[in-house]
């Protein structure tokens, strides 16, 4: 490993919601190993580009792991292979998600045609407990999230750094086994404080998962409108876990992050 180089490298790409906002993309993350090609974690609309912008060529990732296959999360996986195949691409983009994967990407194909034919590998993992595989220097491990379309969260361990991307997910006892001792925590929350809805978390539900799992730090995403930011990062930031709300094009680790922890943008 080069001097100085982050052992494992994580790049917010959309750090917002399905609802638009000009600040703030869908979901998207990419995320590498020392100097290791990047992966996609998602990918919602706009990553394409976005990913682009931060400097990440698009039709030299290895591969992409989807968190579940909402269009908020995994809508450029149509443009992204389509690109490939206007390229004329060679290398095989491996793609990794929960059960009802290849069923997606079949109805992708089927509604798109030979406009998505690109040389692709398939790799459906269990929703009924925990997995792990290698994919090159990453190491992942997963766990099925309290979600839906074939939902999970996701750890990436390399040169003993680790991150874990909570994706979509209500209260979840899995999320917190994985997050522990994790280095950071990126963490969906995206319902304000007291809503009943079972299938997201809010900021008191984060906080508990924060204390309980001990990460090195969190980054709160996909916030929706009714989520008071500056309420949120105070409310996880009480736990004595350092606590910030992530921004699309933010880097970590936290030595190429370019805003202050604090900040609630």
């Amino acid at each position: 490993m080069p001097p100085g180089e982050p052992p494992l490298e994580l790049v917010v790409l959309g750090s917002g919601t399905a609802l638009p906002d000009p600040a703030r993309g869908p979901t998207g993350l990419a995320v590498r190993a020392a100097d290791g090609p990047w992966w996609w974690i998602d990918g919602g609309s706009g990553t394409l580009h976005r990913s682009a912008a931060a400097g990440i060529d698009p039709l030299a990732l290895a591969g992409g792991l989807l968190s579940h296959r909402h269009l908020d999360h995994s809508a450029d996986l149509a443009p992204l292979l389509f690109a490939r195949r206007v390229a004329r691409v060679a290398a095989t983009y491996h793609l990794v998600g929960g059960a009802g994967l290849e069923a997606h990407v079949d109805a992708l194909r089927t509604a798109h045609g030979h406009g998505l034919d690109t040389p692709l590998q398939l790799t459906e993992l269990s929703l009924d407990g925990p997995t792990t595989m290698q994919l090159g220097g990453l190491s992942l491990s997963t766990a099925p999230a309290n979600h839906r379309a074939g939902a999970l969260h996701l750890r990436l361990d390399a040169g003993g750094r680790s991150v874990v991307f909570s994706g979509d997910t209500g209260p979840s006892r899995a999320l917190v086994e994985l997050a522990r001792g994790a280095d950071l925590l990126v963490c969906a929350c995206a319902l304000a404080s007291g809503d009943p809805y079972p299938f997201h978390l809010d900021a008191p539900a984060v906080a508990e998962i924060a204390a309980t799992a001990q990460p090195g730090e969190v980054w709160l995403t996909h916030l929706y409108p009714g989520v008071d930011a500056a309420q949120a990062v105070a409310c996880v930031a009480a736990t004595g876990v350092p606590v910030r709300r992530a921004a699309d094009g933010d880097r970590w680790p936290a030595l190429s992050v370019r805003v202050p922890p604090a900040a609630t943008r």
